[in-house]
C-alpha cells in the first residue's frame, strides 16, 4: 500500500514536470512565431552583426546594409576555412559593400562567443547601437546572451524567418534543440556561470 502511494506520487510529480516543460516549450514557440523586427528605417543604428549559421542570414544582413541601415556589418562566426573572397563570390552584386563596409570574424564558434566578439568589435569601433541578424528561432537565446554584454536599449534584432523549403520535422528538431540550449543558457545566467 505504501509502495503504491509512493509510486503514484512519483507519477504525479513527473507528469507535472512534463506539463511545465511542454507549456514552456509552447510559450517559446509562440514567442518565436510572434517575433518581429524591433526597429524602423528611422531608428539610429550604427552597425549590423550577422550571426552566421543558417545560410539565409548573411544575405539578409547584406540587404539591410545596402538599404543604408548601419554603416558597417560584421559577419560573426565565419568558418576559419572560409575567407572573405569566398563570401564575396557568393554575393557578387554587393561587391562595393565588401570593399568598405563588411568585416568577418572567425574566432567564435558558439552564440556566447559570437556576442562576446560582437561586444569587443562594437567597443573597438565605438559603435553605440547594433542590429543583430539571426534566425527567428535563435533570437530568444541571443537576447539572453547579448544582454550579458550590451545595454538592452542599444540592441535591435532582425529575425530571419524560417526557410520555406524546410520540412516540418526538420523545423521541429531545430526548435527542440534550440529550446534545450535556451534553457541551459537561462539557467547558466540565473546561477551566474
Amino acid at each position: 500500500m505504501l509502495n503504491q502511494f509512493k509510486y503514484n506520487q512519483i507519477h504525479i510529480i513527473l507528469t507535472l514536470i512534463l506539463i511545465v516543460i511542454l507549456s514552456h516549450f509552447i510559450f517559446f514557440i509562440t514567442e518565436i512565431r510572434d517575433l518581429k523586427k524591433n526597429y524602423t528605417s528611422e531608428t539610429k543604428i550604427d552597425s549590423i552583426v550577422v550571426l552566421t549559421g543558417d545560410r539565409f542570414r548573411i544575405n539578409e544582413g547584406i540587404k539591410i546594409l545596402s538599404n543604408k541601415i548601419g554603416s558597417k556589418l560584421l559577419l560573426s562566426g565565419v568558418n576559419k576555412s572560409i575567407g572573405i573572397d569566398s563570401i564575396k563570390k557568393e554575393f557578387s552584386k554587393y561587391d562595393s559593400l565588401f570593399t568598405c563596409c563588411i568585416e568577418i570574424e572567425n574566432i567564435s564558434s558558439n552564440t556566447f562567443e559570437n556576442l562576446r566578439e560582437t561586444f569587443l568589435w562594437l567597443k573597438k569601433n565605438k559603435y553605440n547601437s547594433v542590429l543583430i541578424v539571426t534566425s527567428d528561432y535563435h533570437v530568444p537565446r541571443v537576447k539572453l546572451e547579448s544582454e550579458r554584454f550590451i545595454k538592452k536599449n542599444d540592441i535591435y534584432y532582425h529575425p530571419v524567418k524560417k526557410n520555406i523549403m524546410e520540412s516540418r520535422s526538420k523545423r521541429l528538431k531545430k526548435l527542440i534543440f534550440e529550446y534545450v540550449k535556451y534553457v541551459r543558457t537561462y539557467i547558466s545566467i540565473m546561477v551566474k556561470i
